[in-house]
């Protein structure tokens, strides 16, 4: 009895052993973030075809446009699909958190990684006690600007918050819906890790492990491909743009959405936003959480300039007699909406049309002329602008 006792005691450590060295190698191959259920794609829209995009996280992906550049620009995404650092919900002594929310101008598509908005903001200030988060993710509007701060916010506590709205976030159908409530879990520690692994590898997609291949993948595949709202639809493009323009996106070398975009901005820009109850939230979450919130507003780049007018045009088939001047005061609207409601509800508001608007003039072009998004000169230029401007009124 004490042989058969010893050798199920000699069992159980060896599997013991083997189980625990098991889970070291595994939390070491498979590293996972600090909260379960925080993710990119919780704040991205559907794809064409009804599905939710796989997982961002702890990936690296690259944005380009062939028209304007050779150069591909690549994301390094943290463990939450954010082109950033990787996040602590602690903080780190003596230091202020930065929180910058918005879409692809925040995240920086077609710049490099430190030639963001936020990064930007961070070298300006000159101070290590500036810890600033890019929360940019591109493609998505106010709806998921909200959702971000109702679950992130309480969460992180930061200390400043700016609120990026680019001009195309805005439109008389724009109004967010009011937040989901959820509460942000940490991972549980005691749980198998291979156990979590195998959970989420199910929910987002394949894992990335410490030796999984570093090669980008672009965002935009050529048709035909699920995440290419135009697969499917090629012949429909082609009578909807310039048959070269059309072929280039078919091709995955320039971004789907450009088609038409000029005619949403003609639509929108001269017509009152609605903004819905997002002013108030974002001032009464900033408050219960001790944070300052900032509205900063983005032009598209033909509030201020008609020099990208040709680009536009063959992306959306306009003739330029049909075109309107959206540098006059009927179409800067939103950025006088945006200021009258944020004195309302005591929130500072930056609107950096102006400083886009002198560059522009002098000829420091600081968009892309067939990707509407900034050079990274661009982004530099607002971020420090940012700083400047809350600084003097700090």
């Amino acid at each position: 009895m004490a042989k058969k006792r010893k050798k199920r005691v000699k069992i159980i450590l060896y599997i013991l052993v083997v189980f625990l060295f098991q889970e070291v190698v595994i939390r070491y191959c498979y590293p996972l973030p600090e909260l379960s259920n925080f993710d990119r794609i919780n704040y991205m829209v559907l794809n064409p075809q009804g599905k939710k995009y796989f997982h961002f996280r702890n990936s690296n992906w690259y944005w380009h446009s062939t028209l304007d550049t050779v150069a591909q620009f690549e994301h390094r995404l943290n463990m939450y699909g954010f082109r950033d650092k990787e996040w602590s919900i602690e903080k780190m002594p003596g230091t202020k958190r930065v929180f910058f929310i918005g879409d692809s101008f925040v995240e920086g598509i077609m710049a490099k990684q430190n030639e963001t908005i936020p990064t930007a903001f961070s070298q300006a200030s000159g101070e290590d006690n500036y810890e600033v988060f890019n929360c940019g993710i591109a493609g998505v509007g106010l709806d998921a600007y909200v959702q971000f701060m109702a679950d992130a916010i309480p969460v992180y506590k930061p200390d400043i918050v700016f609120l990026c709205i680019y001009a195309n976030d805005l439109s008389p159908k724009s109004a967010p819906r009011q937040p989901v409530d959820k509460e942000l879990i940490n991972y549980p520690m005691m749980r198998p890790r291979f156990l979590e692994v195998h959970k989420q590898s199910k929910t987002n997609g394949d894992l990335r492990a410490l030796w999984s291949d570093e090669t980008s993948k672009p965002f935009f595949q050529p048709c035909p491909d699920n995440g290419n709202p135009w697969t499917n639809r090629e012949d429909e493009l082609k009578q909807l743009i310039d048959r070269e323009m059309a072929q280039t996106i078919i091709d995955g070398n320039l971004s789907p959405y450009r088609a038409g975009g000029f005619l949403h901005e003609i639509e929108n820009l001269n017509q009152p936003p609605a903004l819905g109850t997002m002013l108030p939230y974002l001032k009464e979450i900033c408050r219960n959480n001790g944070a300052e919130p900032i509205v900063v507003y983005i032009p598209s780049r033909n509030q201020v300039t008609d020099y990208y007018h040709p680009y536009e045009q063959a992306l959306s088939n306009i003739h330029d007699s049909l075109t309107p001047d959206l540098t006059s005061e009927a179409y800067q609207l939103h950025q006088r909406v945006l200021s009258y409601q944020c004195q309302d509800f005591g929130i500072h508001f930056i609107d950096l049309t102006g400083v886009v608007k002198e560059n522009e003039t002098r000829g420091n072009r600081l968009y892309w002329n067939y990707d509407e998004h900034m050079r990274g000169k661009g982004y530099q230029l607002l971020g420090k602008n940012i700083w400047q401007q809350w600084n003097a009124r700090k």
